[in-house]
């Protein structure tokens, strides 16, 4: 256990050492996010008006921290198609390095790299009207699921890292990620979409997510969506760590 925390954190900082060299993807995951807020609330905001007694900046905000996830967490996904097909994967293989290492220190380090984007979207949503009423307990539940959030969509990635032919497939397959953040109820309440997208949008993970997220932080009805939320993440984290593992050790036999 030692030799593989020992290992993770030497993969955390090699990974994170990476990162601070090439930046662009980090400003890009932050960028995007802003852009989007700015235009949903200021530009889409006037057609849209008030939903539910909210203002449509309130409205958006949890489906916004989404896409800053789903972005910065695309980066991931590049980073490990990058190790698999540039040679750094065979020679890691030739060495006596934990199984594990590879993996969990690119998950730690996107995992990081979220919190640090999502932290500055919320920080910045403040200055363009957004006005939570949160206590301090809903904070605390909010970060809960966005860690779970964050740690499901990072093994998403990690997986479409490991699988993946080439960068441009990523590209496409990361799109997918941010498209189904629209086709949900982050930009527009699901009751107002047509009947097909309105049965996936309602039982799409991602509603769950914002809804509790927007229960939590704007004084939203919960229901169940706290623990669908909870649920729907636990589940699609664990399952994903274990077939990225699956697939990861499939490719130290070939």
């Amino acid at each position: 256990m030692s030799r593989a925390l020992t290992d993770t954190k030497i993969m955390f900082n090699r990974n994170l050492v990476k990162t601070m060299r090439s930046p662009e993807a980090m400003t890009m995951a932050l960028v995007v996010p802003i852009v989007m807020m700015l235009l949903f609330g200021f530009v889409f905001g006037g057609v849209a008006g008030d939903v539910d007694g909210f203002s449509y900046i309130n409205f958006i905000i949890p489906g916004i921290i989404l896409q800053c996830v789903c972005n910065m967490s695309s980066a991931t996904s590049f980073a490990v198609h990058s190790d698999m097909t540039k040679g750094i994967f065979d020679r890691f293989r030739s060495m006596r390095i934990s199984k594990v290492a590879f993996l969990s220190g690119h998950a730690l380090l996107s995992i990081l790299r979220s919190f640090i984007i999502t932290a500055i979207i919320i920080g910045a949503s403040f200055i363009v009207g957004f006005r939570p009423v949160a206590g301090f307990v809903d904070w605390l539940i909010v970060v809960g699921i966005m860690t779970l959030f964050i740690t499901c969509i990072t093994w998403i990635t990690v997986i479409f890292g490991l699988i993946s032919k080439d960068g441009e497939s990523l590209n496409g397959i990361n799109f997918l990620l941010v498209i189904i953040s629209f086709l949900s109820s982050g930009f527009t309440p699901v009751e107002s979409l047509p009947w097909a997208l309105r049965i996936f949008a309602t039982h799409q993970p991602m509603t769950h997510v914002i809804d509790a997220t927007r229960a939590l932080l704007l004084g939203w009805p919960a229901g169940n969506s706290i623990w669908l939320a909870l649920a729907w993440c636990i589940g699609i984290a664990v399952v994903c760590c274990l077939i990225a593992v699956r697939i990861y050790r499939k490719k130290l036999t070939v």
